[in-house]
């Protein structure tokens, strides 16, 4: 999982360069567009970004998601990613 979370992190940075320039703290917790908490670390992502790292993603592990289960909907957080994209592999 630590593999996947790596290929994530990099692929949230190459769509915002701005927070790797940033040296912004991406964890699990990361909610990628807003956070009702506001103690959670928000991405702040738009539909456009956001649209670009599934595409990016289901490139780098050659998934599609809409041939499984997981609705884009779902994810909200960082984790929510990776837990999407280690169990579509």
């Amino acid at each position: 999982m630590t593999e996947v979370m790596n290929v994530v992190t990099r692929a949230i940075v190459d769509v915002r360069p701005d927070l790797g320039e940033s040296r912004t703290e991406i964890t699990r917790d990361s909610a990628l567009f807003y956070a009702a908490d506001p103690d959670q670390p928000v991405l702040g992502l738009d539909s456009m970004e956001a649209l670009e790292l599934i595409a990016a993603l289901e490139q780098e592990f050659g998934v599609e998601l809409a041939d499984t289960s997981i609705r884009i909907t779902d994810l909200r957080t960082v984790g929510d990613v990776v837990d999407a994209m280690s169990g579509a592999l």
